[in-house]
């Protein structure tokens, strides 16, 4: 039978992952890859990232299965709950702010790994932006130059279709290994069970939105080079980085370049009230329940 902390840290990945999902499913879809196929790709390659890489991901100060429920809890309420209520929560991010709530209930803050983590998203989010801008521009240009269309529109969905496999590997190993850490990386292998999650059926409005991205535009495809880019960088450092967080960034990069908008002003502040929000909430509910349990 299985044990309680594995039951939750099962749970936990399973949530995670299928909130990660759609990065993957969403542009395989958008190249005409099967819905079905595309989830069962999203979800393999998640699990596969976890079990593989997932041990990349440093271990904290302080990881037991006292300090893990804690953060297990308080990442399930509020994703249940704001899925229920329809309102945006980032799962990668309130993992982050839950690790935090739980440091600061015991008085234990690590320091370094704070500072590490907040440097890393900043450079990070240079790199991404940067990287799309500068990969729009020659990816445009040589679309311009080239009069190959059938080619191009080709070599296009082979590359997105290498590079979301890639994502979803390197999701795995980032925050599905930032989870497995938290227990010494002792439920490695049942966390990346969970990631199986990601090969359920999603949101097809959030699934379709990456056909803009990858049909459209040839260049698009830089969107999701930097993202990868961003999450690797911060996987080999051992360091989370949420996806969502590079993304937008990485599509304002390309809509600074293109001067094309992906995303409204509106949308882009709903985003960012949703991190906010995200590791507020699961600071607080962690802090909480070790006052509680």
């Amino acid at each position: 039978m299985i044990e309680v902390p594995a039951l939750l840290a099962l749970i936990t990945s399973a949530v995670i992952s299928y909130n990660n999902s759609v990065v993957v499913a969403g542009p395989l879809i958008s190249i005409g890859v099967g819905r079905y196929l595309a989830r069962i790709a999203s979800g393999a390659s998640i699990t596969l990232g976890a079990i593989v890489l997932g041990w990349f991901m440093r271990i904290p100060q302080q990881c037991s299965f006292d300090s893990a429920i804690e953060i297990y809890i308080a990442i399930l309420i509020p994703m249940l709950v704001s899925t229920f209520f329809r309102v945006p929560f980032s799962a990668s991010i309130a993992l982050i702010g839950s690790k935090i709530g739980s440091d600061l209930s015991r008085g234990m803050i690590d320091v370094p790994w704070i500072s590490e983590t907040a440097l890393l998203w900043l450079l990070s989010g240079v790199i991404v932006t940067v990287l799309t801008i500068a990969l729009h521009r020659v990816l445009g240009g040589a679309a311009l130059i080239s009069k190959k269309t059938f080619l191009l529109l080709g070599i296009s969905r082979i590359s997105i279709l290498i590079i979301s496999i890639a994502s979803g590997i390197l999701l795995g190993a980032n925050t599905l290994g930032f989870l497995s850490s938290l227990e010494c990386h002792r439920l490695l292998w049942i966390v990346a069970i969970g990631g199986a999650a990601a090969s359920l059926p999603g949101s097809v409005m959030l699934e379709g939105m990456f056909r803009w991205f990858s049909v459209k535009h040839l260049s698009a495809a830089s969107i999701q080079l930097s993202v990868v880019t961003g999450i690797a960088i911060a996987t080999r450092f051992g360091l989370p980085l949420s996806h969502t967080y590079a993304l937008m960034l990485s599509a304002a990069g390309y809509s600074a370049s293109s001067g094309m908008s992906i995303f409204s002003r509106k949308q882009f502040l709903i985003a960012v009230r949703s991190w906010i929000c995200s590791i507020a909430i699961a600071t607080a509910i962690s802090w909480g329940l070790f006052r509680t349990l």
